[in-house]
């Protein structure tokens, strides 16, 4: 092929002014909260628990973080009329149960698992995409987990759900491309946070060695991420998935 080659136009030249973040008052959910600030967004933090959210933004400056109570096992339209105009998304509402399949099945833990982590994601992408597609532009950012690549022993209903998470990833961003819509996902690791903290001594002892940073990661260190795939000036960018586990899925 001969002659200069010429970088193609930006599509999505403006920067990203307003994110969503769904299950904002956990561990991982503050921390993306305060880095999407910190990185010129407004952000709408949403959580199902109205007072871990007031809680964890009550010094947040009101011109830069609102806070709205939302379940995402429930409907959302509500939250994409109050918002505006909606340039991120970012499903991270997730809970963790284990579901051993040995002895007594617990229909409901895993009802529960399938319900907020992949039913809640995909619900909420339906709904924001919508709003991103008639503006041809709008960024979808998945918080899967490496489970749902590698497996997880006594979790494999937690795993299923993060796999599923990895799956609509990619077929959303087959789907919404031709709308403007960019769909990444990240699978993080063990991560420092409140959802560890009752099997941290397993993590430590059983886990950590395999890991090659020899640690568990920092919410701070996913948020980075989605920073990155929110504000980053390539509007190529999608149907990836990242992990962020210190290298323990390399083998």
């Amino acid at each position: 092929m001969t002659g200069e080659r010429t970088r193609p136009a930006r599509t999505d030249s403006r920067p990203p002014e307003l994110a969503v973040v769904t299950g904002a008052a956990g561990g991982i959910g503050r921390v993306v909260v305060q880095a999407l600030v910190e990185a010129g967004l407004r952000v709408a933090a949403t959580d199902r628990q109205a007072s871990l959210l007031n809680g964890a933004f009550a010094k947040a400056p009101k011109a830069r973080i609102s806070t709205w109570t939302l379940d995402v096992t429930e409907a959302a339209e509500w939250i994409e009329a109050a918002c505006g105009e909606v340039d991120v998304l970012v499903n991270n509402a997730g809970v963790y149960e284990q579901t051993p399949m040995l002895g007594e099945l617990d229909e409901q833990a895993i009802r529960t698992v399938l319900e907020v982590n992949l039913l809640g994601t995909l619900r909420c992408s339906s709904v924001f995409a919508g709003l991103m597609a008639d503006r041809r532009r709008g960024r979808i950012i998945n918080i899967a987990s490496i489970s749902g690549l590698t497996g997880a022993a006594l979790a494999s209903a937690y795993a299923a759900s993060k796999a599923g998470v990895i799956s609509l990833t990619r077929s959303l961003a087959r789907e919404l491309g031709p709308a403007g819509i960019t769909v990444t996902a990240l699978a993080p690791g063990f991560c420092d946070t409140p959802m560890l903290a009752p099997h941290a001594r397993m993590v430590e002892h059983f886990h950590v060695p395999r890991i090659p940073f020899g640690r568990v990661s920092q919410p701070w260190e996913l948020a980075e991420w989605v920073v990155f795939l929110a504000t980053c000036r390539c509007g190529y960018h999608s149907g990836s998935v990242v992990a962020i586990d210190g290298g323990m899925s390399c083998g």
